[in-house]
């Protein structure tokens, strides 16, 4: 596992993404700096469907959602999900896969905002309790656009499945406390 610094997001990248970047003959002339902002484009590209202005859209929803204008920060897992023979949700780093969990337990907090870029295609609900989180609901990537990811708000206690995109286009000039209160209302449908 390699910790990449990239603004205020911080990627947790599996050393197998990143073998596999650098097999591409595209890629292996980008920089570290190059490479760290492509991964972390492509984690709320994949996962959220969001190109860039979107994402700092997003990223401002978040901070006020969370109440947190100053310091806030993203965390980023991105590896290849899947499950252990106990039917954990786990991600793939190194021989032996580690629980997708464990890592969520290690960074909840930390991070106000988590954005996990493992395929769940058994769609398995974390436990989030302090930050933010985006959680997949199938695979991940560019062939599974329609797979709506979960958005996790604990201190709203909001766990719903959503498309991110219209969130966005959606919201432009509204508040979130609507928003809070439609979520709220499908939540309990």
């Amino acid at each position: 596992m390699k910790i990449i610094q990239s603004g205020i997001n911080t990627l947790h990248v599996s050393n197998a993404i990143l073998r596999e970047y650098r097999t591409l003959q595209t890629f292996r002339k980008f920089t570290p700096e190059q490479l760290s902002s492509l991964l972390t484009w492509k984690s709320y590209f994949d996962l959220c469907d969001l190109d860039s202005g979107d994402i700092d859209k997003f990223q401002s929803y978040c901070r006020e959602i969370s109440g947190k204008e100053d310091n806030f920060r993203v965390g980023i897992l991105m590896a290849h999900g899947t499950y252990s023979l106990f039917g954990k949700w786990c991600y793939e780093d190194g021989f032996f896969s580690k629980p997708v969990q464990v890592w969520i337990d290690k960074n909840d907090g930390v991070y106000d905002l988590l954005l996990l870029h493992v395929c769940n295609p058994r769609n398995a609900k974390p436990t989030i309790r302090k930050s933010i989180g985006v959680i997949p609901t199938n695979n991940v990537g560019s062939l599974w656009k329609d797979d709506k990811p979960g958005l996790v708000i604990p201190s709203r206690n909001i766990d719903v499945e959503f498309n991110l995109d219209d969130l966005v286009l959606e919201t432009e000039g509204r508040k979130w406390k609507v928003l809070l209160k439609e979520f709220r209302e499908k939540c309990e449908r």
